[in-house]
This record gives C-alpha cells, sequence and structure tokens, in this order.
C-alpha cells in the first residue's frame, strides 16, 4: 500500500559505503526503518542532508509488513530549520529531543498521530521563537508526560508540597532528591501541569525538575537508562 505522511527522523546510521539507514517516527505508520541508497552521492534525490535530527519531512513509500526495511518513493523537507542550526542553545535542545525521543519512541510501530502532532508543533515553536525561553525544553517534557497519558495527580497543597515520583502524586512526606523533589521543584511542577502563569525559578531548580521528570518517565519507559545529553544542555543553558 502507497503511504503519502510525514514523518520526523530520530536516528541515521551510516550503511555500507554510500547508504544509510534512517529511524524515522511517521504520522500514519509510527516508526519506521528505511534505507536511503546512494544518500552521499552530489546527484541524489535522497541526499543526506534530508536526514538530520527532527527534520520534518514529506514521505511517499510502500508500507510492507514482512520487510525490515523500507524504500522511500519520495521524499522531501515541509519545514526547513534556520534559526536552529545557527543557535547553539536550540541546537542543544534538539539533541537532547532527539535522544528521549528515539528512546522513547524506538519500538513505537503502531500510528499515533496525536503524539506526531504535539511533537511536530513543539519543534516549529523551537525553531520560530525569537526569544529563547531557558525553560522551553521542561515545558516539553511535562506536556509530553501528559500527552502519553502519564500525568500525576494534581494535588498539590501547602500540606502535601512534595511531588513523589514513585506515587506519581503530591505528599506531605519529603524523603531524598531525586525520589522526591523538593518544595521548589514541585511547585514549579505543579505550576506547569496547570499552565499557570510563574516566574522561572533558578537553574538548580530547573535541574532538579528536568532530572526529576526523565526519572519519572523511564518508570513508565524502561529501555530508558539515562539521557546523557542532559550534561550538554547544564553546560549550555547557564
Amino acid at each position: 500500500m502507497l503511504v503519502s505522511t510525514q514523518g520526523i527522523v530520530l536516528q541515521s546510521v551510516k550503511y555500507a559505503d554510500h547508504s544509510l539507514i534512517v529511524k524515522i517516527f511517521t504520522r500514519k505508520s509510527g516508526m519506521v526503518s528505511f534505507i536511503i541508497k546512494n544518500a552521499f552521492s552530489k546527484k541524489s534525490k535522497q541526499p543526506v542532508s534530508f536526514f538530520a535530527p527532527l527534520t520534518i519531512l514529506d514521505l511517499i513509500y510502500n508500507e510492507t509488513y514482512t520487510e525490515k526495511l523500507t524504500f522511500l518513493r519520495e521524499v522531501g523537507i515541509a519545514h526547513p530549520f534556520h534559526a536552529i542550526p545557527m543557535d547553539i542553545k536550540k541546537n542543544s535542545l534538539l539533541l537532547f529531543y532527539q535522544e528521549l525521543l528515539m528512546k522513547l519512541l524506538y519500538h513505537a510501530n503502531a500510528p499515533d498521530e496525536e503524539l506526531f502532532d504535539f511533537i511536530k508543533t513543539h519543534l516549529l515553536e523551537l525553531e520560530a521563537t525569537q526569544e529563547f525561553i531557558p525553560d522551553f525544553h521542561i515545558i516539553f517534557l511535562v506536556e509530553l508526560i501528559q500527552q502519553l497519558g502519564y500525568s500525576p495527580e494534581l494535588n498539590f497543597s501547602l500540606h502535601t508540597p512534595y511531588f513523589s515520583i514513585e506515587d506519581s502524586n503530591f505528599g506531605a512526606i519529603f524523603s531524598e532528591i531525586p525520589n522526591f523533589l523538593s518544595k521548589e521543584a514541585s511547585f514549579y511542577l505543579f505550576t506547569l501541569l496547570k499552565k499557570q502563569n510563574y516566574t522561572l525559578p533558578d537553574k538548580k531548580t530547573r535541574m532538579e525538575l528536568l532530572n526529576g521528570m526523565i526519572l519519572y518517565l523511564m518508570k513508565y519507559h524502561k529501555q530508558i537508562k539515562e539521557i546523557e545529553s542532559v550534561g550538554v544542555l547544564a553546560e549550555v543553558l547557564r
């Protein structure tokens, strides 16, 4: 069956001398692995430049259920990124998203159009934003958790100010980081979940919530062992 859809590049690996194996999260088929012949040739209609991390593509391909690798019939860049490659902060976020989404969606063989649209919209917002927001990626991570159906219980109060990663709710007792979030990080999480206005917290609190939400996501996806690019974010987003 011929499929026409959009896709987001999650990984590309060189194969043999001139080809690529590319994993693309497609809107209509979920994760699909493609083999791109002669991608490094100057005359290629499917050049390696099309398959940079998180590029949004227009795709036409034959959907197969017996073969592990699929050939693309046609491909083109749907939304070229101009600002992201030139901005070290935006580019570091892109690499973080790529690592996170690749590990999260590696076995996502079923279509999830709402999730695809959510990721695509966020990438376009990252490209378009004029003023960089220091917690842009944290907002994405919290909203991603909600999109996946893992939203915590919204029971934050003066009497329950500590978020428990294990229990997925706010409680009165604090044990230790990283299993619990501090009062500051817990309140920060609550405001993001509720989409309320807030004052940007300091870097320490932002990093605490980032690491906490990654642990929270790991609870539901055991294949995610760590996200190495968090260290890059800690250096770039001062």
